[in-house]
C-alpha cells in the first residue's frame, strides 16, 4: 500500500494505532504537541488522528470521540472512507510500524519458542527492532474479530505472507 493513506496517532489513542497497523495501515505514533505539529503533518500528507479536542476543528483532522479502541477503529475507518481493499493485515509491525519482511524458517531459530519453530512455517521480521511474526492462534482471533467489527471477508487469506497479495 505504498501510495495509501498515512497516519499520525496522538499517543493517547496508542492502542488504536496498533490496530491500524494490523490491518497494515501506516500508522506511526506522534506527540500532538500543538496546532503547528499538527497542520505540518497535515501538510505532509498525513492524517492526524486524535482525541485531543483542541484540534477537532481543524480541517484534515480525524478527531475521535470514543475512548474504546475498537470503537476508535470503526470510527477512523469511516471518517476517512477506509476500504477493504486498502487494508494489507499483518504487513506491519505492530510496534514500530515498519513493513514487514518474509523471512526463512532457519533465520528465526532461537528467535522464537522452540514449539512456534516446531509448528509454524511461514514467518516475517520487522527490519528495524527485528520482532519475530508468524501466523498463529492469536493472528486468528484477531482476524475474526476484526471481520466481526467491521463486516470485511478475507482479513486472513491463505497465502498472504507479511500481508502481501
Amino acid at each position: 500500500m505504498s501510495g495509501g493513506k498515512r497516519f499520525a496517532a496522538d499517543i493517547m489513542v496508542g492502542r488504536l494505532a496498533r490496530w491500524l497497523r494490523v490491518l497494515g495501515l501506516n500508522a506511526r505514533s506522534v506527540v500532538l504537541s500543538g496546532r503547528e505539529v499538527v497542520e505540518s503533518l497535515i501538510s505532509e500528507g498525513c492524517i492526524p488522528v486524535t482525541r485531543s479536542r483542541k484540534f477537532r476543528d481543524i480541517d484534515g483532522v480525524a478527531f475521535i470521540r470514543s475512548d474504546r479502541s475498537f470503537e476508535q477503529l470503526l470510527e477512523v475507518i469511516s471518517l476517512v472512507s477506509i476500504t477493504r481493499e486498502e487494508v494489507r493485515p499483518f504487513s506491519r509491525c505492530t510496534l514500530c510500524n515498519a513493513r514487514l519482511v518474509p523471512v526463512a524458517r532457519e533465520a528465526v531459530f532461537g528467535a522464537v519458542a522452540d514449539y512456534v519453530f516446531e509448528t509454524a512455517i511461514d514467518f516475517c521480521r520487522c527490519p528495524d527492532c527485528a520482532r519475530v511474526y508468524w501466523p498463529g492462534s492469536h493472528r486468528r482471533k484477531m482476524i475474526a474479530k476484526l471481520e466481526s467489527l467491521t463486516g470485511w471477508v478475507g482479513l486472513g487469506s491463505e497465502g498472504e505472507q507479511c500481508g502481501a497479495k
